[in-house]
């Protein structure tokens, strides 16, 4: 009985850990969009993603050089 509750524990801090995790990538790659779409073009990625604010801005501060 013990050992069957310790695995639903494992199991539940699995599932919990791989959900940060891509919780933690999605903040990444979105934090990343407007760096990438200023460097491959303004009309590379949806309209929301790539507002000229945000690119111009991304384009100003990023200090990657352009591709």
């Amino acid at each position: 009985m013990r050992q069957h509750m310790l695995n639903g524990w494992l199991v539940a801090a699995l599932i919990a850990l791989v959900c940060l995790l891509g919780i933690t990538a999605y903040m990444e790659v979105s934090k990343d969009l407007p760096r990438v779409a200023c460097m491959r073009g303004p009309k590379a990625i949806d309209k929301k993603a790539a507002q000229r604010e945000s690119c111009s801005r991304a384009c100003c501060d990023s200090t990657a050089p352009s591709a």
